[in-house]
């Protein structure tokens, strides 16, 4: 089981320093001048014209959104970083553990709530950019995935949590 472990453990690392380098890239992709074009408008700006509508605050909108969907894939990527906590605990020999099911039902929440903001996130860069197929295209990718996969981390919990107390009794009756 030990070498089993090792090997996950590996991949484990392999996958979160690919998203990390994923991650990092699209930073350094990202258009970053928009904040200086943004301040540069709030310095000529028509103090009469409605702000809400004006385009630089679009662009500004989706600034704010593209930072939001950044934050929100590091805590998809730090939600990643807690199967190595459980491979740790696995190759000690604590497969019941409390941490192991603190562990799952947080991965569980990560990703229930990276998926529910990140489709919030994308429903308004939609909608600034007015296209409706955009939309369900990503919602059927975020849903197909995600979603089920946070509620089988939280089943998991709720079964490491069984054997955990079936552990205790069987240890109680010899």
């Amino acid at each position: 089981m030990k070498d089993n472990t090792i090997i996950l453990t590996l991949i484990t690392y392999g996958v979160l320093l690919g998203a990390i380098s994923v991650l990092l890239n699209d930073i350094r992709e990202f258009d970053f001048n928009q904040f200086e074009k943004f301040t540069n408008w709030a310095k000529t700006a028509d103090k009469s014209e409605s702000w809400f509508t004006s385009k630089n605050a679009i662009q500004w909108s989706y600034y704010t959104i593209s930072a939001g969907l950044f934050f929100w894939r590091g805590y998809l990527i730090y939600g990643f970083s807690y199967f190595l906590s459980i491979l740790k605990e696995i190759e000690a020999g604590n497969y019941f553990s409390d941490k192991n099911i603190k562990h799952f039902k947080k991965i569980g929440s990560i990703f229930i709530w990276y998926t529910v903001n990140v489709l919030v996130l994308r429903f308004l860069l939609t909608a600034i950019n007015g296209s409706t197929f955009k939309f369900f295209n990503e919602l059927k990718a975020e849903f197909t995935f995600l979603i089920p996969a946070g509620l089988a981390f939280y089943i998991l919990a709720e079964i490491f949590k069984r054997g955990k107390e079936a552990e205790e009794d069987n240890e109680l009756t010899i």
